[in-house]
């Protein structure tokens, strides 16, 4: 089942909080890849002895629900997706405008899905609606659903 959002389907990430030890991430990668469960991004952040991985998956209720079948500590998180021109100061214009707005961003990450023409911009913000109508306020373009499709 996905979430609903103020303007439809929301983006959403699986975060697994791991010990940090070999094999915890290849088990996380292997519960993913045994249910054919493809990951289009991945962040790690480790603090001494344990960590936080952030995936975008094409099917992320999927992967949390057979992360958690097999005892991972793991959520879904929704966050918000822009699309951007792959340019130089592309990122700065986004994160200028949602400062302007006092929107702080906690985490982000991306990736390039066409080299020199557009880039995916994923951002863990403190207020979602709020990011989402600056966002579209600025003409960015929001991806939801379409994220988990690319």
């Amino acid at each position: 089942m996905r979430a609903k959002g103020v303007s439809g389907i929301v983006a959403r990430q699986v975060v697994v909080f791991l010990e940090n030890r070999p094999g915890h991430l290849a088990h996380v990668t292997g519960v993913i890849a045994q249910e054919k469960i493809n990951i289009r991004s991945v962040t790690i952040a480790s603090a001494g002895s344990f960590g936080l991985v952030k995936l975008i998956v094409d099917r992320p209720e999927e992967a949390h629900e057979a992360l958690k079948k097999r005892g991972l500590s793991a959520n879904l998180q929704e966050v918000l997706a822009l699309v951007m021109e792959d340019r130089t100061g592309g990122l700065h214009t986004v994160l200028e405008t949602f400062a302007r707005k006092g929107l702080n961003v906690k985490d982000a990450c991306g990736f390039v899905e066409k080299p020199g023409e557009k880039a995916i911009l994923i951002l863990e913000v403190e207020d979602l609606d709020a990011a989402r109508g600056i966002a579209r306020d600025a003409g960015f373009r929001i991806y939801e659903e379409e994220l988990h499709r690319i």
